[in-house]
């Protein structure tokens, strides 16, 4: 659908990008952990299985969100960005 939107619209000044966003510490994630048998246990495991060894913060997101709604992402459309500390491009790795 992104690249779609890019396509069909492209012309009238419209662009599209999505933003996929990984586990990130929203208040939802955050109250998950801390409602976990363990919480510390699960804090280590679930930074072990990102590249970047953590999970990520809504500003990181939102960091993103505000370059591609700026003027100097004016030629960036169609595009989808995952979010996540490299954790897809991990999946396959041992």
């Amino acid at each position: 659908m992104t690249r779609s939107v890019a396509v069909d619209h492209g012309h009238e000044g419209i662009r599209c990008n999505a933003v996929a966003p990984g586990w990130i510490d929203t208040d939802l994630n955050l109250d998950f952990i801390e409602n976990s048998p363990d919480s510390e246990s699960f804090r280590r495991d679930i930074g072990r299985i990102h590249p970047v060894a953590r999970t990520g913060s809504p500003g990181e997101v939102a960091a993103l969100v505000a370059f591609l709604a700026a003027d100097e992402a004016g030629f960036i459309t169609g595009q989808v960005y995952t979010v996540d500390g490299g954790r897809m491009a991990k999946l396959s790795l041992p």
